[in-house]
């Protein structure tokens, strides 16, 4: 990308515009979010079908956490 800065400040802009658990889950995955990977996921099953299997997941792990 010709101006590295510009993408970066689009993407964090994005990312301040996600939901705060999943901001959450990105930040504090238990391994690393690969960028590269989690792009090719939102091109091959689109963007809101990813928020809401992470969404989904975070809910499960929340209700585990719960019942211990």
């Amino acid at each position: 990308m010709a101006d590295r800065e510009a993408f970066v400040r689009e993407v964090m802009a994005v990312f301040d515009e996600l939901p705060p658990a999943l901001r959450e889950a990105i930040n504090y995955a238990p391994e690393p979010l690969d960028p590269k990977g989690l792009a090719a996921l939102c091109r091959r099953h689109g963007a809101g079908n990813v928020v809401a299997m992470i969404e989904r997941k975070l809910k499960r792990m929340a209700s585990r956490s719960a019942a211990s």
